[in-house]
């Protein structure tokens, strides 16, 4: 039987309520005010107006326990690491400060994997409202974004967070790239590099004119930054790839930099500093630039092995064609693809190499309703023979990765908002789901056997079962704003469907056997005061 809770008996669950009201809760709620972040056992509800994050974490099917932590003033952006564990809280403090108790900023790192939550804080020079996140979960980086407005900024100013080591005087780590005129517009965290001096991770900050490398195993060294253009007119750096080049070799590690509206890619040989300035360079190697011609305006870039060795692969859409760089001599080949395609996916590790030993790319386009494999070890000398199309019924606007074990799975979401396709890498098949309602998103569960499917403008939750790609219905008695499927503490998996509007509510099923007569209503989530 579905059962609704009311505040009252939420607040029961939760241990009850502090003694005193705090001022806060005469302020009016609304989801409005709320960010929602998915952990891997736990939903994270960030009450801006509340300044807390409240933890929802399944028990057990029909059971949630609540949870709250005080975050800082000013409530800037907030984000989960890649692995789940953590949330990441950017608060700007009190601004203007004018009192000594007034709150500094600061970046609270939260980790849910104790009870309750432990906050680790660190404390920061200035207001900012920028933050990206390293995908190993390792780093955060803090930085000014254009809507902040402190009385003295330095656009070019980063802070490096270390959120596996404590706060000390060495962490933060703060920064300033070197600018020609530029300020931050992304960062890209690269793997582990062999590079002239061991090995070591960078991160390379890209503005809208040139890029910039900071060593992470020594952020207090200063970046090296590369000026893209000495003419009039900047080229503005669209995308980064990066490779490590051959296993053995610490001399071919490289990064590739896609310009907008540009024919060139820039290639950086990252290669040991030359003798004549060993003395003065901090760094063990510097970037030595290669600009390439690709025929036409490349609409994404990635590095990939063929049966020739590692190329630069550019999809130009203009020609339609994907275009292959070979890294040293910049020499080009052009495969021929019957259609323009936008973007990139190197996809070997699902696929596995070809007869070769060679990568094979994925290909989509946002304009064509076609998909392409493309087998690299096949290209040299043979490059129509490589190609293997899909035809789709619509052009594909995103798509969602699926984990282990069904990462052979794609779904691909096109643009109409209602058209989905699920993709098998190995079988080369595409599998339509249709939505009766337009605005329609997908999110796959984190053990990738299950597929949620909801949309804010209906009630309805679908589960696809990844197996057979069978679709239950359900429907709610509220429209779903997001979907959590997350690790109960009894080993099942739970599924959460968060209503947003007004002041919030959850329904809780049983992620595997989902049904209404079995699920529980939270209503109310942000007028409780969590203990």
């Amino acid at each position: 039987m579905r059962r609704t809770l009311g505040l009252a008996t939420i607040l029961a669950l939760s241990a009850g309520c502090g003694e005193q009201r705090a001022e806060l809760w005469d302020a009016p709620a609304s989801g409005e005010n709320v960010a929602v972040h998915a952990l891997r056992g736990s939903a994270a509800v960030v009450d801006v107006v509340g300044e807390r994050v409240i933890f929802a974490t399944p028990e057990s099917t029909d059971s949630l326990a609540f949870a709250q932590v005080p975050i800082e003033h000013g409530h800037a952006t907030s984000a989960a690491t890649r692995d789940g564990e953590r949330l990441v809280v950017l608060s700007r403090g009190d601004v203007p400060r004018r009192r000594a108790d007034d709150q500094g900023p600061s970046l609270s790192v939260i980790d849910s994997r104790t009870s309750p939550p432990k906050t680790s804080r660190y404390e920061l020079a200035d207001p900012l409202s920028g933050l990206e996140l390293d995908p190993t979960s390792e780093y955060a980086v803090v930085y000014p974004s254009k809507s902040d407005a402190s009385f003295v900024q330095n656009p070019n100013e980063l802070v490096l967070v270390k959120m596996n080591e404590p706060p000390s005087e060495d962490n933060p780590v703060p920064a300033t790239i070197r600018s020609f005129g530029g300020r931050p517009e992304g960062f890209t965290f690269t793997p582990e590099l062999s590079l002239p001096g061991g090995k070591r991770r960078l991160l390379v900050v890209r503005t809208d004119r040139d890029v910039a490398l900071i060593d992470l195993d020594a952020p207090g060294k200063p970046e090296i930054t590369v000026k893209l253009t000495t003419g009039a007119v900047a080229p503005k750096p669209a995308s980064i790839a990066v490779t490590d080049g051959e296993l053995d070799d610490e001399n071919d590690a490289r990064l590739a930099v896609r310009m907008e509206q540009d024919h060139n890619v820039i290639l950086l040989d990252l290669l040991p500093t030359p003798g004549d300035k060993v003395q003065t360079s901090p760094h063990s190697f510097l970037p030595v630039p290669n600009i390439v011609d690709v025929g036409g305006t490349p609409a994404d870039i990635a590095f990939g092995q063929t049966d020739g060795g590692l190329r630069l692969l550019a999809a130009v859409p203009s020609k339609s064609a994907l275009v292959l760089v070979e890294p040293s001599t910049g020499v080009t080949t052009e495969i021929a693809l019957g259609a323009p395609f936008e973007k990139i996916s190197i996809v070997t590790e699902i696929v596995g190499e070809t007869a070769n030993g060679s990568d094979v790319a994925l290909l989509w386009s946002t304009s064509s309703p076609v998909i392409a494999f493309v087998a690299l070890g096949a290209t040299v000398g043979t490059p129509y023979k490589s190609v293997e199309r899909l035809q789709l019924e619509q052009p594909v606007a995103s798509v969602l990765d699926v984990p282990a074990p069904n990462s052979d799975l794609k779904l691909l979401a096109a643009a109409d908002g209602r058209s989905f396709v699920v993709l098998n890498l190995i079988a080369r098949t595409a599998s339509p789901l249709l939505s009766s309602t337009y605005g329609t998103q997908a999110m796959a569960s984190r053990d990738g056997e299950r597929l949620w499917m909801f949309s804010e403008q209906s009630s309805s939750l679908a589960l696809v079962n990844l197996a057979n790609l069978h679709p239950q219905n359900l429907e709610l008695n509220y429209p779903v704003g997001r979907t959590f499927d997350l690790e109960r503490k009894d080993g099942g998996h739970a599924l959460l469907a968060l209503h947003t509007a007004g002041t919030m509510g959850i329904s809780l099923f049983d992620a595997q056997k989902p049904s209404l007569d079995e699920s529980t209503e939270y209503l109310g989530i942000l007028l409780g005061d969590y203990q």
